[in-house]
């Protein structure tokens, strides 16, 4: 009975999950540490994306992070932060134009 006790008092349930922040699949929890470690877009919006909380995918962001230091030498160039990520999907609409205009001029 304490021990039930105890897991309550740290908020987690006998799994050692957090039931406060939701449960995310594998591919979220890594796409919300790659999104977060490289700052491609604020969590609030890619929250609004995937039809999550964005503090949902702070913790599994934060508790997902550690895995992304066994990544290949291959993968580290991906994982390099950006300055100034969009926060609103207009924002994010105008990079995805600026790029796909930016790849269409490249190949002519």
């Amino acid at each position: 009975m304490v021990a039930k006790a105890e897991r309550q008092s740290a908020g987690r349930d006998r799994r050692g999950r957090n039931p406060g922040f939701g449960i995310l699949d594998h591919r979220h929890r890594v796409l919300a540490a790659v999104l977060s470690s490289r700052n491609t877009l604020t969590l609030t919006l890619a929250g609004q994306l995937i039809g999550r909380d964005r503090n949902t995918l702070s913790y599994h962001a934060h508790r997902t992070r550690p895995l992304l230091a066994f990544t290949g030498p291959e993968l580290t160039p991906l994982l390099t932060r950006r300055p100034h990520p969009p926060r609103t999907l207009e924002a994010l609409n105008r990079v995805i134009e600026q790029h796909d205009s930016e790849i269409n001029s490249g190949n002519s």
